[in-house]
């Protein structure tokens, strides 16, 4: 099991939040479809009640952060809880990605921004980047990533509609699922 690899994706959504929020020393709570966490940690669990059972029976995520994380089942996903000394713990000694900041402050300033606009922050960091548009019929408009994981190691998949531009940024294997469910 690859548990270093979820506590990462976990560090990864609150830093994310507190970017785009700010800071509070609060329980966060993380939802993951039971592919998703298959996926991460490189198991192959049935349903979020095998997973979670399995979760909470792995002492490594006692210690992940400090609190630890607890491990439940919300509507048919694995639930997973943050408790306010891991997010201080994040907030101090976890990095801003400078990418990830950027592209925040374009969605924050500019609601409607175009592809071309997103596509200049992806240029900043590298010209090794894929903007492509999406299948008829999908959810979102484009999806655009770095073929250098080392910048950045998520899927951003852009929609533009009624004067907004949004993203969901996904590991790549969410975006493939999500791909191959349409």
């Amino acid at each position: 099991m690859r548990s270093e690899l979820l506590t990462e994706n976990i560090e990864d959504q609150i830093k994310e939040a507190q970017i785009k929020l700010g800071y509070a020393k609060e329980t966060m709570h993380f939802y993951y479809v039971i592919s998703s966490i298959n996926a991460i940690l490189g198991t192959d669990w049935k349903d979020a009640d095998m997973a979670v059972a399995e979760l909470n029976r792995n002492t490594t995520f006692k210690t992940a952060l400090p609190g630890g994380l607890d491990f439940g089942t919300h509507g048919g996903r694995v639930e997973v809880t943050v408790h306010p000394e891991g997010v201080e713990y994040v907030h101090e000694n976890v990095k801003e990605p400078e990418f990830l900041k950027d592209i925040i402050e374009l969605f924050e300033k500019k609601h409607h921004c175009m592809v071309e606009d997103i596509c200049a922050v992806f240029e900043k960091y590298s010209s090794e980047y894929v903007c492509e548009k999406m299948p008829e019929g999908m959810d979102f408009d484009y999806v655009m990533y770095f073929r250098d994981k080392g910048i950045d190691k998520y899927c951003y998949c852009i929609k533009q509609e009624m004067g907004h531009t949004i993203y969901h940024r996904f590991l790549e294997e969410d975006y493939r699922n999500l791909c191959m469910g349409m």
